[in-house]
């Protein structure tokens, strides 16, 4: 609309120009509106991005302690230790007493089928060795192997894409509900013996010996008593301890239809403060 061509022209009567002058003022109320839409979808989109971004943060953070890693002096920062041979690394968490084991090779989640095979790389071997010699450093009353707890989240519960393997203490009352059932507790396979603890049920098995490598894997155990080794990515595991030697294998299912996200480091303690 022409609105210098309005104030030339005066054969317009009084109400004429109340309504051009309101339809300007819509007009230009109108443009803004647009404006405002379009910038709001910018916000949305830059913030999906980020997010995006936000899920590569450990991978990022892995690669740059590998790089420091192999530089001269070498040295791990910004990780606490970095294994280049056996091929993982050893980072802070988020809580006061919380590590994280991560490998040095790009692998999501616990859905990847490479970490399902009795050779794969023994990654809770290791973590269980890296908790046992992190967390007494901040905590020294933690000397037991049943105040120890290893899990890893399903990839509906986890907010990162790089495979991390939490390490910490596990929660004082599921040790204890651990060992005063201990006796029915499978050993060496799952059998459906099913367990409430924190609020969730879990699928039990015991191991007796102290290996997490080959067929004691943890990922090959749980993968091997699926119907399907397509619903990995539902799946969260916790490794708790044994007072009298061995592991608890601890495993629980996300379910889209009950809005329920499997997240075993609920049972883990990850600032000791129950030990």
């Amino acid at each position: 609309m022409n609105f210098n061509l309005f104030f030339k022209l005066n054969i317009f009567t009084n109400k004429r120009i109340f309504s051009n002058n309101f339809f300007k003022i819509n007009y230009l109320i109108l443009i803004l509106l647009v404006s405002l839409n379009e910038l709001s979808f910018i916000n949305i989109f830059r913030s999906q991005t980020l997010a995006q971004s936000d899920r590569d943060f450990l991978w990022q953070k892995v690669q740059q302690c590998v790089a420091n890693q192999q530089g001269q002096p070498p040295k791990p920062d910004p990780c606490l230790y970095v294994d280049l041979n056996k091929r993982y690394v050893v980072a802070n968490g988020s809580n006061p007493v919380e590590y994280l084991l991560l490998p040095t090779d790009k692998i999501e989640g616990i859905e990847d089928p490479n970490i399902s095979r009795s050779n794969s790389i023994p990654y809770w071997q290791y973590a269980w060795e890296e908790a046992r010699k992190y967390v007494p450093t901040k905590k020294p009353q933690v000397q037991y192997r049943n105040q120890y707890g290893l899990a890893i989240n399903s990839q509906q519960a986890r907010n990162q894409d790089q495979l991390h393997i939490h390490m910490s203490c596990i929660k004082q009352s599921v040790s204890m509900q651990l060992e005063t059932d201990d006796n029915q507790i499978p050993n060496g396979n799952f059998n459906n013996f099913i367990l409430t603890l924190e609020n969730n049920q879990y699928n039990i098995m015991k191991l007796d010996n102290d290996s997490l490598t080959n067929n004691n894997n943890p990922f090959y155990l749980v993968n091997r008593s699926l119907a399907s080794s397509q619903k990995m990515a539902d799946q969260s595991i916790a490794v708790v301890g044994r007072r009298r030697g061995g592991y608890y294998i601890v495993n629980t299912e996300s379910d889209a239809t009950k809005g329920y996200k499997a997240a075993a480091e609920k049972l883990l303690d990850e600032d000791c403060s129950t030990q």
